[in-house]
């Protein structure tokens, strides 16, 4: 099989020291390419050391019987590798581990409760009752804009543009309209 740096690589297979180094200078933009690529957050002179070592056990275990272009293989083996160290290094957070010293309280405890509690069930639907009538007290037309923009999301815009009247009479028709229901709903507090 023909590819590229054979002698180099026989040279370094059989532990020529020239040839791993001149084989190392002439791989360092993969090597580089592979830490900006795959070790962000990480230090490069710490992951530049980690290849070295993954060049070293790759130059050893290659084997050109099998077919496979040494650069294919050193590629493979160095962005994997250093995609395998990132992947380790990265920081973890336990949940029953305490986050600060001094409250002692584990990342799981300061989770807030997800879970709705009846009382907020009941209450929630009692306001829900008391908009409803409130919605109920408004003129037609403060009602049918409040319904348009509230819960059938229309623009102020398109609700004037619809009715046929000014903007600013849609504005304050709504406006108009949210205080009353205030007031309705301030009564039922």
């Amino acid at each position: 099989m023909i590819y590229m740096y054979k002698e180099l690589v026989r040279e370094a297979k059989k532990g020529e020291g020239a040839a791993v180094e001149t084989l190392l200078n002439k791989l360092n933009p993969l090597i580089y390419s592979a830490i900006r690529k795959q070790g962000r957050g990480l230090d490069p002179g710490d992951l530049y050391q980690e290849a070295c070592i993954i060049f070293l056990e790759a130059v050893r275990d290659f084997d050109e019987n099998r077919g496979v272009p040494f650069l294919a293989f050193i590629k493979s083996r160095i962005y994997f590798g250093i995609h395998n160290l990132a992947r380790k290094s990265r920081n973890t957070l336990s949940l029953d581990r305490s986050l600060w010293e001094e409250d002692g309280l584990s990342a799981l405890e300061m989770l807030e409760d997800s879970e709705t509690r009846i009382e907020d069930l009941i209450i929630g639907k009692e306001i829900y009752e008391k908009l409803k009538e409130g919605i109920d007290i408004l003129t037609p037309k403060q009602k049918g804009v409040i319904m348009g923009h509230f819960f059938q999301n229309k623009k102020l815009m398109d609700i004037a543009r619809d009715k046929g009247v000014h903007y600013k009479g849609v504005l304050k028709l709504k406006d108009r309209a949210l205080k009353r229901l205030r007031r309705y709903l301030e009564d039922f507090e």
